[in-house]
């Protein structure tokens, strides 16, 4: 009866170490997160690889046009803005950027979710107090697109924008709000932490 016993608790703790094994291969990473978002056609992005490189450590202010006014009332707009500047505060840091603390920022960092219909990249960049785009890149953004851009304010230049659709759910709870702010900044921005993937 022992023998069976001794035999059933080894079979038992085999089985949860494959069942951990198994849960711990099966969490994706961010990067995975990312890429089956946009495999699966829940988030579009456009974004452009930086003009010139992020000079790093160096510091930024948010632009003061920086706004979510969403139209959709199925939505907090001050809770979806406090997603965003979370998720925007962390992928920065990750970059080596920090908040200016009195001095002029070397970086001005924007954003803004369209809430209306026919909004164009161009009137987003001017909503948000940044240099226009290129002539030939203005196009129209569907309503709930998060628009970010990076300007060096000293020389009144926009070296960096990128757009994302399907960052914000209105069928979603909260914590999913806050996943979905997260992954769509990070989507957005890993175009900066590697050129390459742009």
């Amino acid at each position: 009866m022992s023998g069976r016993l001794g035999w059933a608790r080894a079979w038992r703790s085999t089985a949860l170490i494959g069942v951990a094994w198994l849960t711990a291969s099966c969490v994706l990473s961010e990067d995975q997160r990312i890429d089956q978002e946009l495999a699966q056609g829940r988030f579009e992005v456009h974004a452009d690889a930086p003009a010139v490189p992020l000079k790093t450590p160096a510091t930024f202010a948010y632009a003061q046009g920086s706004t979510v006014h969403l139209a959709d009332n199925r939505f907090d707009s001050f809770e979806i803005e406090g997603l965003l500047r979370s998720a925007l505060a962390r992928r920065l840091r990750d970059l080596q950027l920090t908040a200016a603390s009195g001095a002029a920022p070397d970086y001005l960092v924007g954003y803004l979710v369209t809430a209306n219909e026919g909004a164009m990249v161009a009137e987003a960049m001017s909503t948000i107090g940044m240099p226009p785009p290129k002539a030939g890149e203005d196009r129209e953004l569907p309503v709930g697109t998060l628009i970010l851009a990076i300007s060096e304010p000293r020389a009144n230049r926009l070296l960096w924008k990128g757009s994302i659709v399907g960052a914000i759910d209105p069928e979603s709870g909260p914590e999913r709000r806050q996943e979905r702010a997260d992954l769509a900044v990070a989507a957005l921005l890993r175009v900066l932490a590697d050129p390459a993937d742009g």
